[in-house]
């Protein structure tokens, strides 16, 4: 493995998550062009950055057209990428599928704006805003994005998703944990709390809110030994493979899948 500077903490992620699909993506240069609903996921982001970044100091959200073209301009370029899968199309055509997406977009876009964004006031600086983390040794600095912090301390991430997310996602997802640290170390005090805001799909899209306090010190640690051990392994060139029973270990989750030598 090259020597590093850094890593970000989404290449992290997928290390942890399967060694082999990181090698192919940073080691092979191998670009998966995304997904339908990832490139929905990433449009949907791109309209709330640009309705909370000007709201820092208007402290008023957009008009909601405003942020639904703002989705739709982004979708247009972004879909000319997107790769379908069978499940996707189905009976349908390409270019049937590819406006459902756009459209169940807008609405999930719609919702989230009138419900989550209200309440929201982000902090000055507080939209995309960038942290690093420094080891001790010869270990890359880890880089990533807080997606929101607000004027209250809390630190937010959004997602638009198809399906109504457990409620133990937040518990459990360690994007958040890594937010965490990040914003302990940029500001030298954790986040007030912690929160995920999500657009859910549908005939009539839905949203959700989930909270939690800020994580607790072992965790942070627990977290902390992950990093760790993925850097070690990463120095000696070891890929390890996702587990064959986890969720994206399969063909609708991993553009890898079809060329995978270890997949079930």
């Amino acid at each position: 493995m090259p020597v590093m500077d850094h890593i970000s903490f989404s290449s992290l992620s997928m290390f942890l998550k399967c060694g082999e699909q990181f090698r192919r993506r940073y080691e092979c240069n191998e670009i998966i062009p995304p997904s339908a609903s990832l490139a929905r996921g990433t449009c949907g982001h791109k309209s709330l950055e640009a309705n909370f970044r000007q709201k820092i100091e208007t402290r008023e959200d957009l008009p909601e057209e405003a942020v639904v073209q703002v989705f739709s301009d982004t979708w247009d370029a972004k879909s000319q990428e997107v790769v379908l899968s069978e499940e996707d199309v189905g009976t349908d055509s390409p270019v049937k599928v590819l406006g459902r997406f756009k459209d169940s977009g807008v609405g999930m876009v719609r919702e989230f704006h009138r419900v989550i964004s209200p309440k929201v006031q982000p902090a000055p600086d507080g939209v995309e805003e960038k942290f690093e983390v420094i080891f001790h040794g010869d270990l890359p600095k880890l880089l990533g994005y807080i997606d929101l912090r607000t004027e209250s301390g809390i630190v937010a991430d959004s997602k638009f998703v198809s399906k109504t997310p457990s409620k133990d996602n937040l518990k459990t997802d360690i994007q958040m944990t890594c937010y965490n640290l990040g914003h302990q170390v940029k500001h030298g005090a954790p986040p007030a709390r912690l929160a995920k805001f999500f657009a859910i799909a549908g005939k009539n899209p839905t949203t959700a809110v989930f909270e939690e306090p800020a994580r607790d010190p072992a965790t942070l640690d627990r977290f902390l030994c992950r990093i760790e051990a993925a850097f070690k392994a990463l120095e000696a060139g070891v890929f390890q493979p996702a587990p064959n029973d986890c969720w994206w270990c399969s063909p609708k989750w991993c553009g890898y899948w079809s060329t995978c030598k270890y997949h079930p």
